[in-house]
């Protein structure tokens, strides 16, 4: 099994019905060195196309709606590529979990050398199947790390993580656009009155503070824009669906950046980013 955390991280599944055998660790890693050269892109797209396989052709999933729910999991604002998928990116260092009945010493020993001697996040779960009448229970406990081990692992991993999301941020819209000095502190961003839907009962006005904000040449997780119609501080998508939300009464789950538009370039945030930043000399 593949899944994603939401750090940006791969986490490769081997699962075995019984004891885990000699090649389990071998199999885990064989397949975390070929996900490592996945790209989001590619990940989303695999998503997209084992899911739509599963459903009706009249409920197909979209790049857009994938994009979304990407989006939302990794909890940042995330911009997006042309085809609508989420943009990030994708740590190369898979995590490595394997859940079997049992693990023997020859797969407890490998596993222990590489995650001490080389850093490497492997995790061993071990199942236990319980049946009571007709209801069916799977207990999970922790073999590896041993608990004894685990804040020492769990510093030595916090520095990588640390430097993974540092490259992550780096390709974030607002990041990479401060960078490139396509826009700067203090800039006025206006609510793209296109993307109101029609049943917005607040009428738009480019002078009015409900729809303008202020790029504050922050780029943490939520304080990107500062909203002048309150003065508080927000991330794109957090402030686009709060005002959506005032505007029309209704809940929304938007990534921001495309409904935030720079006077100067006449376009929004993440088509700036796509059409600016591939010329710049870095």
């Amino acid at each position: 099994m593949l899944a994603l955390d939401p750090d940006g991280k791969l986490v490769v599944i081997e699962l075995k019905r019984d004891s885990a055998d000699k090649t389990t660790d071998l199999q885990a890693i064989k397949y975390a060195s070929y996900c490592s050269t996945i790209s989001a892109e590619e990940l989303q797209q695999d998503y997209r196309a084992f899911w739509n396989n599963r459903r009706d052709e009249d409920d197909q999933l979209t790049p857009e709606a994938v994009g979304e729910q990407f989006s939302e999991f990794l909890g940042e604002d995330v911009a997006t590529t042309e085809d609508g998928y989420a943009d990030f990116v994708l740590d190369d260092r898979p995590r490595i979990l394997l859940a079997a009945g049992s693990f023997a010493p020859e797969i407890t020993t490998p596993v222990v050398w590489l995650e001490r001697e080389y850093g490497m996040d492997i995790t061993c779960i071990e199942l236990d199947v319980h049946q009571r009448d007709e209801e069916v229970f799977v207990s999970a406990r922790q073999v590896l790390p041993i608990p004894e081990a685990e804040e020492y692992m769990a510093k030595r991993r916090q520095k990588e993580r640390q430097q993974s999301r540092s490259s992550s941020r780096a390709d974030r819209a607002i990041t990479v656009l401060l960078e490139a000095g396509l826009v700067a502190e203090g800039d006025i961003v206006l609510f793209d009155d296109e993307s109101l839907p029609d049943d917005a009962e607040r009428e738009y006005g480019p002078d009015d503070d409900f729809w303008r904000g202020r790029i504050t040449g922050k780029t943490g997780r939520s304080d990107n824009v500062e909203w002048l119609e309150n003065g508080a501080e927000y991330s794109f998508t957090a402030l686009a669906q709060e005002v959506l939300e005032r505007a029309t009464g209704r809940e929304f789950n938007v990534n921001g950046y495309p409904y935030w538009i720079h006077p100067e370039h006449e376009m929004s945030l993440s088509d700036l980013r796509r059409s600016k930043v591939g010329d710049i000399d870095w």
